[in-house]
Formats: structure tokens, sequence, C-alpha cells
């Protein structure tokens, strides 16, 4: 990664920390203010050599010492003693002005700190809130190319890492190069000779610098891309751990996650030993630096050449010493920056994805279905991973009238799921046109038609949070009794009751209080509560038994008249009163008609039917 690009994403760090800016000018007053503090006691030093050694400073020493030493013994007077020795009140007097420039700088070191921290903070709770606005926006099959445990990953992992950047930035990168002028410039003021030959190793240091930094930020980039693998890892092992207990896969899964950590654990050591070698590298140049000064400037002030006198040499040592801290401190914060640039690449790589997937849609708005959704020589396939595309629907043409119930079965891979995707929006079809209402759905605002849209899936998912929360999800100002008549429609009040505390209780993280079909109930009651004009049914009973099976069924009916209903199912049993069925074969409709009408045929339907029963 060029130094250019980790300056944009510098850039576009600091421009959403702009939005803050009270918090951005304290922390620049502060910064300013530790700046002067922290090499404030270079001239204070000058001025304590010369009045300890008068005989070895110079005019201007004089000048410095005079002033210290008289307004020394006038404030010793003022505290009663009249006949203070002037050397004496002048060296209390510096002292007293290095503590109270230490207060200051204590205080100033505080507020920058602490607002570079806060600002860091603000910078990386945006940057996630703009993440999750970012995946919340983009349609399904956005996340068919992504791992789950990456993305997290970068929500946690990689958006931390970015906040030791922007804390470098704004502190290391920011507060130390200004300290670290304003002691190089005493130096200069002091001795322009000797600061000169001091700094000949600098560009020394900033070769080794740049190419081990560089060298930080790919190590650091690769071991951010195995931690997301390890987080990967960690969510299918979490989230398959009933079938790797079937299957006693047990030490499978612990070898495999000690693989991708052992990973990790290579990578993140080879970015430890580039940190280490600039560590070493700068102590390395600061003793050359302090060796020459030494060397050049003992020998100057012996042979009185150069007209460097001792306390000159004095405080040029003190500003050298200066010098080191903010240099020993800009080169951690050169590590974390470059650290941070490759979390930060893989955070913005997420913002700034521009597929085109955006879930906007058109710009009409759509009311409740009242005429009919229709599919109009619909084709689509999936991009594969070879680059060759796979096609599911061919041709795909049929009509669902407002208020009839309309059934998709066939075999797996036939294509209803995707006919799903497509009529929520989630995918945009190759060819041909899906019309609701009359409006081509390219043309309609995704966020209105979902609007009107219920879905209970095959695998029921349910929130960590209480059972009332779950039903009345999508449909926050839901009163109590509405809850309460959905999960009595749903055939689920019951058991609800029957839960220690009823409707607050909390269903846990996967839904463990509850068995699979209650699950599937409480999923069904959260449909019926968003009364939408469309109902879409993907094996919304396949994890009932028959007997609760019927008893839904009855519920939907009665609780669904007059609602369009888009229903997938396996199980013939449940679509023989259907409207219309569809029977789907290798991405086309080989038949449709009602139950007794697929059945006379005596064709696809009516062998599958004949199997089942």
């Amino acid at each position: 990664m060029s130094l250019g690009t980790d300056l944009g994403l510098t850039r576009r760090l600091l421009r959403r920390a702009a939005r803050h800016r009270g918090v951005v000018m304290a922390a620049v007053a502060a910064m300013i203010l530790t700046a002067l503090a922290e090499t404030a006691p270079i001239a204070l030093a000058k001025a304590a050599v010369g009045v300890i050694f008068p005989e070895t400073g110079t005019a201007q020493a004089d000048t410095i010492s005079s002033w210290f030493e008289q307004t020394g013994v006038a404030w010793a007077a003022r505290l009663g003693f009249e006949d203070a020795e002037p050397r004496l009140a002048g060296l209390g007097l510096i002292v007293l002005c290095l503590f109270g420039v230490g207060v200051v700088s204590a205080a100033a070191n505080y507020g920058h700190l602490f607002f570079a921290h806060y600002m860091a903070a603000l910078i990386i709770r945006d940057l996630r809130c703009s993440l999750m606005d970012r995946v919340l926006s983009v349609r399904v099959g956005w996340f068919s190319k992504r791992k789950v445990g990456d993305l997290v990953s970068r929500f946690a992992v990689d958006a931390d890492q970015t906040r030791l950047g922007a804390v470098a930035v704004l502190s290391n990168l920011t507060l130390q190069p200004l300290i670290l002028v304003f002691a190089a410039a005493a130096a200069f003021v002091l001795n322009w000779r000797l600061a000169l030959a001091s700094t000949l190793v600098l560009p020394f240091l900033a070769v080794g610098l740049a190419k081990l930094g560089s060298w930080t930020h790919r190590q650091s980039g690769k071991s951010l891309v195995s931690l997301g693998e390890a987080s990967e890892a960690v969510n299918q092992t979490l989230s398959g751990l009933r079938i790797v207990k079937a299957f006693g896969a047990e030490d499978l899964e612990r070898q495999r996650y000690a693989r991708v950590n052992d990973d990790w654990l290579r990578r993140r050591a080879k970015m430890a030993s580039a940190k280490a070698a600039t560590r070493g590298l700068m102590v390395l140049m600061y003793a050359l630096s302090l060796g020459i000064a030494l060397a050049v400037g003992g020998s100057l002030v012996i042979t009185e050449e150069w007209g460097l006198s001792s306390d000159e040499f004095g405080a040029f040592l003190v500003a050298l010493a200066t010098v080191y801290r903010p240099l020993r401190r800009i080169t951690n914060g050169h590590n974390d920056w470059q650290a941070s640039m490759a979390a930060a690449r893989r955070v913005f790589e997420v913002l700034d994805e521009r597929t085109g997937e955006e879930s906007g849609g058109g710009a009409t708005e759509l009311g409740p279905v009242t005429r009919s959704v229709a599919f109009e020589q619909v084709s689509f396939a999936y991009p594969g991973g070879d680059g060759a595309d796979t096609p599911v629907l061919r041709d795909v043409s049929f009509q669902i009238p407002a208020g009839a119930t309309v059934a998709l079965v066939g075999p797996s891979g036939s294509g209803k799921s995707t006919i799903v995707d497509l009529v929520m929006g989630f995918r945009d079809p190759d060819s041909g046109r899906i019309i609701v209402d009359g409006i081509p759905l390219s043309e309609i605002r995704t966020r209105s038609l979902l609007e009107q849209i219920a879905i209970v899936g095959q695998h029921p998912f349910v929130f960590n949070a209480t059972v009332a929360e779950n039903i009345s999800y999508g449909c926050p100002d839901a009163t109590k009794a509405e809850i309460e008549s959905a999960a009595r429609a749903a055939q689920i009040h019951e058991v609800i009751a029957a839960l220690p505390s009823g409707y607050d209780s909390v269903v846990g993280e996967r839904g463990d209080a509850l068995s699979g079909g209650q699950l599937q109930r409480l999923t069904i009651a959260r449909a019926l509560l968003r009364d939408a004009s469309l109902l879409i049914l993907d094996e919304a009973t396949s994890n009932l038994d028959t007997e609760s099976e019927r008893a839904v069924q009855d519920a939907l009916d009665n609780s669904l008249k007059g609602k369009t209903k888009l229903v997938i199912a396996h199980r013939l049993s449940t679509v023989v009163d259907a409207d219309l069925i569809l029977v789907m074969d290798d991405g086309r409709i080989a038949e449709q008609g009602t139950h007794d009408q697929l059945m006379t045929r005596d064709g696809v339907y009516a062998r599958l039917y004949k199997a089942q029963t």
C-alpha cells in the first residue's frame, strides 16, 4: 500500500473529526500549550547554568541571569527575606518556574491526551455506525460473497485498530513533531553549527523508518486477515455446534482453529519484529546524535571555538534530550499509524464498495397490493466462483392475483427461494420484469415494498430479546393486546403464558427457551402482527407436528382472509387448497393449476403427491 493511499485514508478519518469542531479546537489548544510547556525547560536550563556558573556565560546569558536574580531578590524581599543572596534568589525563581511549567505541562498533557482519545473514539463510533448503515442498506446478494466472521471482525477488531491510528495522528504525529520543531529551533538558536552536526544521522533514521513502516503495514494487514479468518472459524463452529457434536468432529474443529491461529501468530510475530526493529533503530540513531554532540560540543567548549560557552552547551544538551522523547513517540506513533492504516483500508473497503446493490429502488411509493404480483419472462443466474454464471430461473412467467394463495412446489434447487428474493427486491432479474399492481418493481421504492410484505421462513430466527419484543419486531408501536392476539392466532399464547415471565421472558440468543416448533409459531405471530397485504410463507409449518400444523394452518386461513399469499412448500398436503400451484423444475414452471387439475394430469405434481401420501 502506497504512502499516498495511507495519507488519503488518514484525511478521510480526520474529516470525520471535523464534525466535532469544539473537541478539535480544545485538542489543538491543549496541544500548543503542551508543546510550549515541554520546551520551556531548555531556556530555563540555560538561565540556571548562567546563574550557577556566571563566569562561563555569555553576555546574553548574563542579561537573562541578571533578570532572574533581580526578580528573585524582589520576590524574596516581599516574603521577608531582604538579605537574600541574588544568585540563590535567582536559582529559586528558576526552580519555581520549572515547577510551574511542570504543572502547566501536566494539565496540558492531560487535556491533549483526553481530547485525542475522545476524538478518536468519536471517529470510530461514526465509522461503526457507517458500517452498520452500509450493511443494512445493501441487498442480500452482497453477503453471499462475504464471510460473516470477517465482517464481524471489521466491525470489532479493525475499527478498534483504526482508533489507534487516529490517536497516533491526533497525538504523537501532531503534538510530538511540534515539540520537536520547538526543541530543534532552540538547538539551532543556541548553536546552529553544533545542531547541524547532530542531525547528520537523521536521513538514515528517516529511510529506516520508511522501510520498516512499510513492512509493519504489510504484516499488520496480513495479521488482520488472519484474525478475520479466526473469527469466521469461531462463528462457523458455534453456529454448527450441534453438528460438530453429532459427528464427533471436535478434534477436527480444534485443529482447524489452531491452524488459523498459528497463521495469525506468525504474522503477528513479523509485525512485532518490525516494530521492535524501528525502536532499536531510533535508539541507535539517538545514541549516535548524542555522541556527535558530546564529541563536537565538548571539544568546542574546551578549545573555545565557535564561541560556544558552557551554558549554551548545557542548554543544547537539554534541547537534544528534549528532542529524544518526541522522536521516540513519533516512532511509536508511526508504527501505530502504519498498522492502523491496514485496518482502516479493510473498514473503508466495505464503506466504499459501489456494487449498485444499495436497497433504494425507484421513487414510486407502493401501497397495499390490490391487483396482482406478476412475473414476465424472468430469468436469473447466480455468479459462479469460476466466472461462469449458474442459471436458476429461465423465462418464468406467472401471476399472483390480490387475495389469492399461490403455492410454489418442486425439488430443492428448482428456484423457489430465488423467486422469493426477487419478489422482495433483494435481487434484480437478469432479464424480464416483475410488476406489482401495474408498476415495475424497479420503479418502486424498496422500503415501501417491504412494508407490504411479511415473511415466515423455513428456519425461524429470533433475537436475544423478550417474547413480546420478538413478536412486535417491525411493529414497535404494537400494544400488548395486539401482540397477544397475534400469538393466539399462531397457537403460541398458551406456551408463552407458561413461561416464567410470560411475554417478558427472554427467548435466548438462539431461542433456546423454546422448541423448534414453538419458535416457528412465534415467527408466524410476528408476521401476523405486521398485517401486511402480501404474506410469504417459506415452509412456514415445516417444524410443526401434524396436529400443530393443522391448527396453525387453520389459524392462518382465518387470520389471512383477503391477503395475498405466496407459499413455498415441500409438504404438498399443506397447499391442496391453494388457488394456484406452480410446479418448479430446473428453473422453469413445469406445471400449474389447482390441486385437482394437477392430479388429473398425472404429471410431476401428481407423482410427488402420491409419493408423499
